[in-house]
This record gives structure tokens, sequence and C-alpha cells, in this order.
């Protein structure tokens, strides 16, 4: 089997051939079509979607100002 940059193919305990690696930045145009077909058609995400929710409620909110004096601190 001939060698391409960009993809690998990984063997298993036995030594048979099961994980096909490929590099999506080099040849992911031409993976679409047949990701689409298996149901991958956006990136994963990494990032669960309600900590994203609360990152992003928490950037809208505006800040508060603390007097630590009150509490006995001085920097």
């Amino acid at each position: 089997m001939s060698k391409v940059s960009g993809i690998t193919i990984e063997k298993d305990a036995d030594g048979i051939s099961r994980y096909l690696r490929v590099d999506l930045h080099k040849h992911g145009k031409a993976l679409k079509p047949f990701l689409k077909k298996v149901g991958m058609e956006n990136e994963v995400d990494n990032y669960d979607p309600e900590f994203v929710a609360k990152i992003k409620r928490a950037e809208k909110d505006e800040s508060k100002k603390i007097d630590l004096g009150k509490y006995g601190i001085s920097l």
C-alpha cells in the first residue's frame, strides 16, 4: 500500500488494520461528502453547550466593584 501524506492506517493489538487517521486540514474537502453521508456534517464541539452559555452570560454581566477595605483587606 502506498503512503499518502496526512493519512495513517493504525493497527489493533493483533496487527489488523482497524483505524484510518486523516489530516482534515489536508484532506477535509475531499472527505466532506462522505462525512455528510454518515451524519457528521458539522465539526464536533469540544465544549458542553450549557457551559458555553454560562460563560457568555457571565461576559455580558456588568462587573461589580467591591471595597476590600470594608473587610479589612488592603493591597
